[in-house]
């Protein structure tokens, strides 16, 4: 079944069944008069709750959007005591500085679980966390579930390839990431679960044959 255009008439659950696009989603919150800032999962429990007739005035930003405030922190103007919230500090290119200058490395990369860990100060409005939280989540002292977060379970195209790497007949084929994304597209667009398997091989064999490397001896 090919994936059917958003209308407010839709069902919560039909909606759901299908993939769609953070533009997408954030297109329809701006059209319907919804909240348009926030993550995915964030994203598409607005547009559930309007689907299943919770009035768009009841429907409240679960985060303040950050991004927009004109205070800003330097990164000479951060320490691990600085405080999340009404600090200026944001997960922005000041942050990296500082974090390279704390570790003493040329390149730092901000990791998934201190991602969840701001989005979570700010749906708490934890006014005591700092910078030092993020630090702790960084090195492993706090520990944080990914296979228990909500908007882990939104990134089904990382876990898709993922799983399709793990598949041993991913190594028959020359393009591997070409044949996923094929695969992906025949998923994307339909009301299955957004998973990999390998009957999709079997599935669409016909299409993604010509990628098969010369010697692979890999029959339907």
């Amino acid at each position: 079944m090919k994936r059917p255009q958003f209308n407010k008439h839709m069902n919560s659950d039909e909606f759901q069944k299908y993939y769609w696009y953070k533009t997408e989603l954030q297109e329809i919150c701006r059209t319907y008069k919804l909240p348009s800032y926030g993550t995915k999962y964030e994203l598409t429990r607005y547009i559930v709750s309007f689907l299943d007739g919770t009035s768009i005035k009841q429907i409240k930003p679960i985060r303040k959007n950050r991004r927009n405030t004109k205070e800003k922190n330097s990164s000479n103007e951060i320490s691990p005591s600085t405080p999340i919230l009404d600090s200026g500090f944001s997960l922005n290119n000041e942050a990296r500085k500082f974090f390279c200058q704390y570790y003493r490395v040329p390149k730092f990369s901000f990791t998934k679980p201190m991602g969840i860990k701001m989005r979570e100060i700010e749906q708490l409005n934890d006014k005591k966390a700092t910078v030092k939280d993020l630090i702790d989540v960084y090195e492993n002292k706090i520990f944080t579930d990914l296979s228990k977060n909500n908007e882990e379970n939104t990134y089904q195209w990382n876990n898709f390839v993922k799983a399709f790497r793990e598949d041993p007949l991913s190594i028959k084929f020359n393009t591997p990431m070409k044949v996923a994304s094929i695969l992906w597209q025949h998923v994307r667009n339909s009301d299955q679960e957004k998973k990999y398997n390998t009957n999709l091989i079997n599935q669409h064999y016909d299409e993604i044959k010509p990628y098969l490397k010369k010697e692979s001896l890999y029959r339907d």
